[in-house]
C-alpha cells in the first residue's frame, strides 16, 4: 500500500516538531524545517525499505523509518546553530569591512 508511507511520515513530523520545542537553539532553526525534515527522512528510509521487500506489517520498518525521523530531529538543531553563528559572523564582518 503506497498511501501507508504517510503514517510514518506524519509520526515523523511530530516527533520533528517535539524536538523542536523541546532542544535549545530553536532560535536558529526555522519553524517548519525540523518536523519537514524528520516526516522527509521517515518517509524516504520507508519508500528504501518497502523497496528492498518489508512488508508494512514488518517492525524492523516501522522501528527504522521512526528512528531516521527521530536522528533526524536531533541533529538538525545540534549542526544548523553554530554553522549559522559562523554564516552570520563572517556576513557582519563582511559589511563592516566594506562600510569602513
Amino acid at each position: 500500500m503506497p498511501i501507508l508511507v504517510l503514517v510514518p511520515m506524519v509520526i515523523g513530523a511530530a516527533i520533528g516538531l517535539a524536538a523542536r520545542y523541546l532542544l535549545p537553539g530553536r532560535q536558529w532553526v526555522g519553524l517548519f524545517l525540523n518536523p519537514t525534515a524528520s516526516a522527509a527522512a521517515a518517509g524516504i528510509v520507508w519508500t528504501i525499505l518497502s523497496l528492498v521487500g518489508m512488508a508494512p506489517d514488518n517492525g524492523w520498518l516501522w522501528i527504522a523509518s521512526l528512528a531516521a525521523a527521530l536522528v533526524v530531529a536531533l541533529v538538525l538543531p545540534r549542526v544548523l546553530p553554530p554553522r549559522r553563528a559562523r554564516a552570520d559572523a563572517a556576513y557582519l564582518a563582511e559589511l563592516t569591512r566594506s562600510r569602513a
